[in-house]
């Protein structure tokens, strides 16, 4: 089965809002072993969306559309539907009483605009939405079945488990099993880590594998499907196995999961406890650390350092070494890891300082400490170790992915280090 999604909405288009439930269905879809073929978005116009149905019913058997079911002049999905199939709309009955009690419950008043939500292309198959007034629906056009679902993310949600799935799944026998395996990386260029695995990963009908890049992590998902659950075990425990050798520290997780979750887990294992200094990332450090739940049990505070009287005074790193060094300096993130080590005591102390740009220190152009130039260092065991990176792109971009490299370089060094408890 040949699956197509079509996202509705003049705001996505223009940018203004970031489409999450394509994303989400074509990711579900995939796992089941369905083959989604395209992705269009169309906006809240009837002949835009009319082509876009052309389009999709010539290449797909089955077309899920998403958006443009709501109460207002816009909401355009159901009058179109209809139009292109030649259909008429009709009233369903049980989901007026569905939407009259729906809105009688919240706002003790009827609302006559979303009882046209209740209209469906006669003789389609309604499907109810339990949590909202947009009642979706499927109808067949020539041999191509098209879905329509609302465009609230949770409404949808609901309506794709409850529903879509169960009937695609009830209504072909093409489902295949998948089985798939992710490796998260830090530290390596997709590039260079896609000329490695190449060498370990050969793809063919049944095993593939991709890469995606995202704040400086690279994660490996490699998927194999159509074949029994041992036989593909076996098969992807062998490619992990390869890789992770092949790509040696540079590996965080063989599991779908965060530098900032990793992080945790060390932690708690070694029953140890870190303070963190921050400059250029302005407490996103400590932000991701404390997503985690349970960070609680090690994390114990963090110290946002920008200016250098804050350095100065709240972190003891000393005035000559920052007019002598300068403050974005392997110097000055020594001195700030150590004095939040002791400021905090904590058994731990991680601290970052760079510059995100657009310009460098004080506004002016450095050549010596060009935008994007950080340093990471960390105080473990009385030992002061520094890492410098270099990054591109804008200020977020940078502040996010120095962020991730100083959380990565935390990891690489507790590795195979024994840390004595401070006693508090």
């Amino acid at each position: 089965m040949k699956i197509e999604l079509v996202s509705i909405g003049s705001e996505l288009v223009c940018g203004q809002v970031r489409d999450s439930n394509a994303p989400l269905i074509a990711s579900k879809l995939t796992e089941l072993g369905f083959n989604v073929v395209n992705h269009t978005i169309s906006g809240d116009n009837s002949e835009e969306l009319k082509f876009s149905l052309q389009a999709a019913s010539g290449r797909a058997d089955l077309i899920i559309i998403t958006g443009g079911l709501g109460p207002t002049n816009d909401d355009i999905t159901r009058e179109t539907v209809a139009d292109f199939c030649n259909i008429a709309l009709v009233t369903d009955e049980e989901s007026v009483n569905h939407i009259e009690e729906l809105i009688g419950s919240i706002h003790n008043q009827k609302y006559v605009n979303c009882l046209k939500q209740a209209k469906i292309p006669e003789g389609s198959v309604t499907i109810h939405n339990a949590t909202g007034t947009a009642q979706g629906f499927l109808v067949n056009f020539s041999q191509t079945n098209i879905i329509c679902l609302p465009g609230v993310h949770t409404e949808m949600v609901q309506m794709l488990e409850d529903w879509v799935i169960p009937y695609i799944l009830r209504e072909t026998g093409e489902r295949k099993e998948r089985y798939t395996r992710v490796i998260n990386t830090f530290g390596m260029s997709e590039s260079a880590l896609d000329e490695k695995v190449q060498r370990i990963i050969k793809p063919d009908q049944n095993l593939s594998y991709s890469t995606l890049v995202k704040n400086g992590i690279v994660s490996i998902r490699t998927t194999l499907c159509n074949t029994d659950k041992i036989k593909a075990n076996s098969i992807l425990d062998n490619i992990e196995e390869e890789v992770c050798r092949e790509l040696g520290v540079y590996v965080y997780s063989k599991r779908d999961e965060t530098l900032e979750s990793t992080i945790s887990e060390i932690f708690s294992e070694k029953a140890i406890t870190l303070a963190v200094a921050e400059s250029c990332t302005g407490g996103l450090v400590s932000n991701l650390l404390t997503n985690v739940q349970g960070s609680s049990a090690f994390f114990l505070g963090g110290i946002v350092s920008y200016s250098n009287k804050v350095k100065e005074n709240l972190l003891n790193v000393p005035e000559k070494l920052i007019i002598e060094f300068g403050v974005i300096s392997a110097e000055v993130a020594k001195a700030m890891a150590s004095g939040a080590r002791e400021r905090i005591q904590a058994d731990i102390g991680l601290a970052i300082t760079g510059i995100a740009g657009p310009t460098g220190v004080d506004g002016n152009v450095d050549r010596e400490r060009p935008v994007g130039l950080v340093y990471v260092a960390t105080a473990i065991n009385d030992e002061l170790e520094c890492k410098e990176y270099s990054f591109f792109g804008s200020r977020i971009d940078i502040k996010r992915r120095a962020a991730n490299a100083a959380l990565n370089t935390l990891r690489l060094a507790l590795a195979g280090k024994v840390t004595k408890q401070r006693k508090h």
